[in-house]
């Protein structure tokens, strides 16, 4: 089935590669709109079918993560939450993964350069020993513009979101954003054909993809960090979660972050005292780490089931 253009839409020609609150929007979008979006992989095209490993020592860091946007969202104000409901992500036919050289969370042990191409055509592939792992396509880079002026690199997760590296960040899921600067400035990319927890090598399945999104606003709700809204993998694959997210250089700091913020949103949902919901996070909430491999940026997700909002 074709990517369906009669949307507001934006192709691959218009990537860019930091997140800038001067970068000019490419697509302008109001709240209950569907946008369709095709995505870089996250070489932007530097890695192909029959690019040999030794060739990684020449990537451009400045081009990986590729962003599609930004899209300006109508109405958009610092102190708003845009929302973004993810309706369909369709991969392209071939991914990549692989060790770069001197990136991940064992680099010190396994320098690379290491390169392995992935047929994704199918719902699945097939690892060594013929197992087969089903494909979970998703995005490791969904961001809105920083409120601090300058030009930071795409592959920074902040608390405007960015390359979170959520593998829950998929069909079927809605992205919490704060707004920063007028307009938002949304940006995506960096799709996943399977990804996990932590992408602790440093790459994932990295491929193209055409995605298809629903943008909302929330007026005046004061977000401080991305909120994920999903539906796990779990025992009860009906059970849905809210994740949390804590963002920056200290893997603790993160997780305090994250369950801090888990507290906040448990006490005003369940209308009880921070530390009643406190008490309760430490038997219902699961923490995760999301990314740990973008030194010194760590993403750690605090997930509390659903039903509780």
């Amino acid at each position: 089935m074709a990517l369906d253009v009669t949307r507001p839409h934006l192709g691959r020609s218009t990537a860019h590669h930091a997140w800038d609150q001067d970068e000019p929007p490419t697509l302008t979008v109001a709240p209950g709109d569907e946008v369709t979006l095709e995505l870089r992989d996250g070489s932007d095209g530097q890695i192909r079918p029959g690019t040999g490993a030794a060739s990684l020592f020449a990537l451009d860091a400045g081009r990986m993560d590729p962003l599609t946007g930004p899209l300006w969202i109508d109405g958009a104000v610092p102190g708003d939450t845009v929302t973004v409901d993810i309706l369909d992500i369709r991969l392209g036919s071939w991914g990549w993964s692989g060790i770069l050289p001197g990136f991940g969370l064992l680099s010190d042990q396994f320098p690379g350069p290491y390169l392995r191409g992935w047929d994704t055509t199918g719902d699945s592939v097939e690892i060594e020993g013929g197992h087969r792992f089903r494909l979970n396509p998703m995005l490791g880079v969904v961001g809105v513009a920083p409120a601090r002026p300058g030009r930071y690199p795409a592959t920074v997760p902040t608390e405007a979101g960015g390359n979170i590296d959520v593998k829950y960040v998929r069909a079927g899921s809605r992205i919490h954003l704060p707004v920063m600067v007028e307009g938002a400035l949304l940006s995506l990319g960096d799709a996943h054909a399977l990804q996990g927890d932590g992408e602790l090598s440093g790459t994932a399945i990295e491929c193209e993809a055409d995605v298809t999104l629903r943008i909302g606003l929330t007026p005046g709700t004061a977000l401080r960090a991305p909120v994920i809204d999903t539906v796990l993998p779990a025992d009860d694959p009906a059970e849905a979660h809210r994740i949390y997210l804590g963002i920056g250089p200290s893997l603790f700091a993160a997780a305090r972050e994250a369950a801090a913020r888990a507290v906040d949103g448990v006490a005003a949902a369940l209308r009880v005292e921070p530390h009643v919901a406190y008490a309760l996070l430490g038997t219902i909430a699961e923490l995760r780490i999301s990314e740990i491999v973008d030194r010194p940026h760590w993403v750690v997700g605090c997930h509390v089931p659903g039903r509780l909002f």
